[in-house]
Formats: C-alpha cells, structure tokens, sequence
C-alpha cells in the first residue's frame, strides 16, 4: 500500500471514530422530572400509588423478610427454601391473620409493605379456594388461587398462585405455604 492510500485509510477511520462518537456521545435526553419510576437500584422505589395511577403493570409482588413474623397464614414463592431455624429464609410474599386483626393481610407491593383486609373468598367444586385482598387504599386487588395440599389438627398447607389482578393483571406466581398455628 502507497502512503497516500495509507494516509487515505487512515483519514477514513479518523472521521468513522468521530462520527460514532458524535452519535453516541454528547447530550442526551433526560427523562421528564415528573417520572415517578424507579431508574437504578440506588433510588428510592415510587410510591406505590403513584405507580398504581401512571402504569399499574409495574406494579410488582415482592417479599417481606419477617423473622419474628407470627403470622397465622404465611405464603412464600414455590421456588424458595424455608427453614424455621434460619431467620435468613423467612421471607414472604403473603402474611395473613386472623379474622378480627388488623391489618388482615400484609403484602409488599413495589418494595413498599401494604395492609390489605379480605375482600371474597370462595372455594368451586375442585376444592379451588379463591381469596382476595384489597389494599387498604382501595387500588390494589390481590388474588390468591389455592388448594390444600395437607393439614393437621391446627394447621393446614396449600399451594397455588398470587398476583394483582386491579389496577392491572400481573403474571401469576407460584406459592406455598399454611395457615395456622
């Protein structure tokens, strides 16, 4: 190759560097100050009524870590591990209590801890219990689908779903867990 093509080559790689860097660099937009989402795991979570009004499908089921919980019902995810001698584990995505307490249910919504009271509970022929659970605020609708899967004198297990069924519908996610003492 001549100098001249070199230098030519050279010159082309020069302005195809600055032009990408022209289009990747420079000023970029920034979101409006109104945006309540979260944008990195450093910032605070959105208040959840917030999230409810501007998109209720980022709306999330997350997990409550209660070592000293005595929760007459409790429901963990399907998939997790718990183990009554390890505080670590106790992390529920559901924790309910008797009827007359208050609040009746606690559920994190958005990383956000939420009291919610019984709203209907039904069981089909299938043995298919249907409960749910209206956020105190009145803008969240939680669904349980569960079915007894074992139980004792004081106690009963199920297994089954959970997710927020209004302002939106979320994905369903497997659960287990009892209620009793």
């Amino acid at each position: 190759m001549t100098k001249t093509g070199s230098n030519m080559r050279n010159a082309i790689l020069l302005v195809g560097a600055l032009v990408l860097a022209a289009a990747c660099g420079g000023e970029r937009a920034q979101p409006e100050a109104s945006n309540a989402f979260k944008k990195s795991v450093e910032e605070p979570s959105p208040q959840v009524r917030q999230v409810a009004d501007r998109d209720p499908q980022a709306l999330q089921i997350g997990t409550i870590h209660a070592p000293d919980s005595e929760a007459y019902c409790s429901f963990t995810q399907a998939a997790h591990t718990f183990v009554y001698d390890d505080p670590s584990t106790w992390r529920f995505v559901f924790l309910g209590e008797d009827a007359g307490e208050t609040p009746s249910a606690r559920i994190m919504i958005n990383e956000e801890e939420l009291a919610f009271q019984p709203a209907d509970r039904t069981k089909n022929d299938e043995g298919l219990e249907t409960w749910r659970y209206r956020s105190d605020d009145r803008r969240i609708l939680v669904e349980l689908k569960v079915k007894e899967a074992e139980s004792g004198p004081e106690y009963t297990n199920y297994t089954g779903t959970m997710a927020i069924i209004e302002p939106a519908t979320t994905e369903r996610m497997r659960i287990k867990g009892d209620c009793g003492v």
